[in-house]
């Protein structure tokens, strides 16, 4: 089964709509949940999330492909974004890095989620995910200041998709008009 961008996003969006923290909806001041282009990963968290609480960002992947056998393996290469609030005018060192704590614990929850449903067969991963020597996740903690102070939490990683590149062994390309074939 061929996953796409849409299956991705959808899935991260659902597990921002049922995690506890963060309870994602789309009625205004309960968005937490967007997706990002890499260049945007960085702007202003306003319109993120909701305010003085976290946001997630799903980071628009790349895209690669492996040679499988006589098929390809696509790979998105692509990262998560969790970020909490913290108030700079209390001037508090500990409340940031209470902030960088919470935005890494709700990081490592989605992706300890990802390794599990990658474990019990979950069709976007196909499997890709379910051993450590599979990962690939890197990281970087950050700061920035706005509307507001976000404390944040980012973790590349890849994701393996089987795509069928073969149309003798392809199920689900479309056979145009002329019977799939280019004159």
């Amino acid at each position: 089964m061929n996953k796409y961008l849409s299956d991705i996003v959808s899935y991260f969006e659902y597990l921002s709509m049922k995690h506890p923290e963060l309870q994602h909806a789309e009625t205004e001041g309960d968005r937490v949940f967007e997706v990002v282009a890499y260049e945007d990963a960085f702007s202003d968290f306003k319109t993120a999330g909701q305010e003085k609480r976290f946001f997630v960002r799903v980071i628009l992947p790349t895209v690669r492909f492996e040679n499988q056998g006589d098929n390809a393996r696509k790979m998105y290469q692509m990262g998560i974004v969790v970020g909490r609030y913290y108030s700079r005018r209390e001037g508090s060192r500990s409340e940031m890095v209470q902030a960088w704590s919470d935005a890494e614990r709700v990081a490592d929850d989605f992706l300890a989620r990802m390794v599990a449903d990658s474990r019990n067969g979950y069709a976007l991963f196909n499997n890709s995910m379910d051993k450590i020597q599979n990962l690939n996740i890197t990281g970087d903690f950050w700061d920035t200041q706005g509307d507001g102070s976000y404390c944040a939490v980012m973790y590349m990683f890849e994701m393996g998709l089987f795509r069928c590149l073969s149309p003798d062994d392809a199920t689900d390309y479309a056979e145009w008009t002329d019977g799939g074939l280019t004159i």
